[in-house]
C-alpha cells in the first residue's frame, strides 16, 4: 500500500518535482510536476500497461510539459503536471477501487505542503474513478464533468478551421467538411465522439482501433464509416488524419508515408520529436499542435467547475480559443519560415517563462511575431 517513506524523488532537470511510488503491490505511479509559473499544476492521471519503468517515465514527463504548454495556449492560470498508474487499465472490481485509493492517498501527499499537484480523468480514467479518488483527496477536478465531449468540440473545431484556413491550398477552394475524407485513429470516448461530429458534417469516415470491438461498435451507430487494418493507416489515401489513442504517430521512419494533408487529432505527443514536424511541414502538411487541438478538455474543467460557466459559453470559449491560437500559429509559420510546431513552442515559451510584467504588456503581435492581431 502507499508508504510515504518509499516515494522516491526522480532528478530530472526543467521538471520542478517528479515522483514515483508503488502505491499497491506491483503498481507504480508516477506524478510529475513540470511547471507551476502560472499556477499550481494541472493534468489528468491515465493508466496504461508500458513495456518498462522507463518507457512510462518519458510518457508523464512528456505528457506533463505538454500540459504546460497546453495550459499556456489556452490562457488558462494554471501550469502544467501528469500522472500515470502503470497497470492494466481494464482491471475492475475491488482492485481498481484500492488502486485509485492508494493513488488518491500519493496525490494528497504530493500536496502535503501546498497545492502544487491537481489530477482528473485522462486516458482508461472516469468520472466514477476520480470520484474514488477524491476520497482521499481533495486535489481533485473532473468529479462532475466528463472533459471527453469538450476536447472532442475543440478537435472538430481545429479540423474545421485548418480546412477553411488552408482551403485554396489543398481542396481546391472547397471550405466545407462535406465529402472530406479523415481518418481517425483510435475509438476510445473522444474518438468516438469525434467521429460522429465529424460523420454528421459529411466527411467520409475511416476508423482504426487495436481493440477490433471498438470498430464493431462504430460499424453499428454509423454503418457508412470504413474500417481500416491498424497497420494500413499510411496505406489510405486520405485527407485528415486524426490520432485519438497514444503518441508518436508520425516517426522519422514512417513520415515518408503520409498520404494525408492535415494531421489533427486529440492524442498528445503526435510527433516523435521536433525534427519530425519540420520533416512533416518540408512535406506541405499542416500539422494542426495536438495541445491546441485537444485543449478543450482542460478549458472545460477551468471554465465549468472553476469558473461556473455555462455549457453554451464553454463550448463558444473552446471554439474562439482553438480557432484563434490556430490562425496564430498558421500565421506565424509561414511568415516567419517555421515549421508549425516549431512557431507555437516558440510562442508558448515567451508566454510562460517572461517575467509577469512583460508578459502582461505582450500583445498577440509580441508573442506571434509578424502576425496580425486580429483573429477569429
Amino acid at each position: 500500500m502507499f508508504d510515504p517513506k518509499e516515494v522516491k524523488r526522480l532528478n530530472i532537470p526543467q521538471w520542478e518535482a517528479v515522483y514515483r511510488s508503488e502505491i499497491v503491490p506491483g503498481i507504480i505511479s508516477f506524478i510529475a510536476i513540470h511547471d507551476t509559473s502560472r499556477g499550481w499544476a494541472l493534468g489528468g492521471c491515465r493508466m496504461a500497461n508500458y513495456d518498462n519503468e522507463a518507457t512510462a517515465l518519458t510518457d508523464v514527463l512528456r505528457l506533463s510539459r505538454g500540459m504546460t504548454f497546453k495550459n499556456a495556449i489556452s490562457d488558462l492560470p494554471l501550469g502544467g503536471g501528469k500522472s500515470i498508474i502503470v497497470c492494466d487499465p481494464n482491471i475492475k472490481g475491488k482492485k481498481r477501487e484500492k488502486t485509485l485509493e492508494e493513488f488518491g492517498k500519493f496525490v494528497a501527499w504530493v500536496n502535503r505542503e501546498k497545492d502544487v499537484y491537481c489530477t482528473a480523468e485522462d486516458m482508461n480514467t472516469t468520472v466514477q474513478d476520480m470520484n474514488i479518488v477524491k476520497k482521499y483527496c481533495r486535489n481533485i477536478f473532473g468529479t462532475s464533468v466528463d472533459p471527453s465531449p469538450y476536447t472532442a468540440h475543440g478537435v472538430f473545431s481545429a479540423i474545421e478551421y485548418a480546412v477553411d484556413y488552408f482551403a485554396m491550398d489543398l481542396f481546391y477552394g472547397r471550405r466545407t467538411l462535406c465529402g472530406k475524407r479523415v481518418l481517425i485513429q483510435g475509438l476510445g470516448k473522444v474518438g468516438m465522439m469525434l467521429m460522429q461530429l465529424l460523420s454528421d458534417a459529411g466527411m467520409e469516415v475511416y476508423v482504426t482501433d487495436i481493440r477490433e470491438e471498438k470498430v464493431l461498435s462504430a460499424i453499428e451507430k454509423f454503418p457508412d464509416i470504413k474500417p481500416v487494418d491498424p497497420e494500413d493507416i499510411f496505406g489510405i489515401e486520405v485527407d485528415i488524419l486524426s490520432p485519438a489513442a497514444k503518441g508518436e504517430v508520425i516517426t522519422k521512419q514512417n513520415v515518408d508515408n503520409c498520404k494525408f494533408k492535415i494531421l489533427c487529432g486529440p492524442a498528445n505527443n503526435q510527433l516523435q520529436n521536433p525534427e519530425t514536424g519540420i520533416m512533416l511541414h518540408k512535406k506541405g502538411i499542416v500539422y494542426c499542435q495536438d495541445f491546441i487541438a485537444n485543449m478543450g478538455g482542460v478549458c472545460s474543467i477551468q471554465y465549468l467547475e472553476i469558473e461556473n460557466l455555462s455549457h453554451e459559453i464553454t463550448l463558444k470559449r473552446i471554439r474562439r480559443t482553438v480557432r484563434k491560437m490556430l490562425g496564430l500559429t498558421f500565421r506565424t509559420a509561414f511568415r516567419s519560415n517555421l515549421s508549425f510546431n516549431i512557431a507555437v513552442d516558440h510562442a508558448v515559451r515567451r508566454i510562460i517563462w517572461r517575467s509577469k510584467e512583460d508578459t502582461q504588456k505582450l500583445s498577440n503581435a509580441i508573442i506571434f511575431p509578424l502576425t496580425a492581431t486580429s483573429e477569429p
